[in-house]
């Protein structure tokens, strides 16, 4: 079941949406690097477990960049690292969720948060 998940994963990020409707981020920019931190923790984890490491740990790097901005956000509103890391942890959970229902939404939102966060 896990494997069909993770080939399915990456059979519709590696098929180009034209046409596709678009997931979008939140409203609130503060929130974008917890959603996308979301979705690039996903996507590694996604290429972990097919064994594309080099993908994988783009992804990982991609994610640990968004963890330290999104923990930057939440200092800034004198909230603590652990604050951030639970928030983080939520969005994961929620990503993952609708990744179990519709594996092209969760796709499409991390294509826009690629153009969001690029490099």
């Amino acid at each position: 079941m896990r494997r069909t998940f993770v080939l399915l994963l990456i059979g519709a990020f590696a098929t180009p949406s034209f046409g596709q409707s678009r997931a979008e981020l939140g409203a609130n920019p503060n929130d974008h690097p917890f959603q996308c931190g979301a979705a690039f923790s996903i996507m590694a984890k996604v290429y972990q477990e097919a064994g594309d490491t080099s993908k994988s740990e783009g992804y990982q790097i991609k994610f640990d960049k968004l963890v330290t901005e999104a923990e930057a956000i939440f200092e800034e509103a004198h909230k603590s690292k652990g604050d951030a890391e639970a928030y983080m942890q939520k969005h994961v959970d929620l990503l993952a969720a609708v990744a179990e229902r519709d594996a092209k939404l969760v796709i499409n939102f991390a294509r826009r948060c690629e153009e969001r966060f690029p490099g």
